[in-house]
C-alpha cells in the first residue's frame, strides 16, 4: 500500500478547494513530504526558513 505525504495531502486538499498553489506552496509541499524523515522538530525548523 503506498504512503500519501503530508504535503502532496495538503496539495490535493487544496486543489480540490481551488485555492491557487504557488512556488512558496511547492516548497512548503517538498518540506512536508520529508516529515516522516527528518522529524517534526526539524521540519519545523524548515518551514521557518523555506520561503524567506
Amino acid at each position: 500500500m503506498a504512503k500519501i505525504k503530508l504535503g502532496d495531502l495538503i496539495a490535493r486538499i487544496t486543489k480540490f478547494l481551488h485555492i491557487p498553489h504557488c512556488d512558496n506552496c511547492e516548497k512548503r509541499r517538498v518540506v512536508l513530504n520529508e516529515v516522516g524523515e527528518v522529524g517534526i522538530k526539524e521540519t519545523l525548523k524548515r518551514l521557518k526558513h523555506c520561503c524567506d
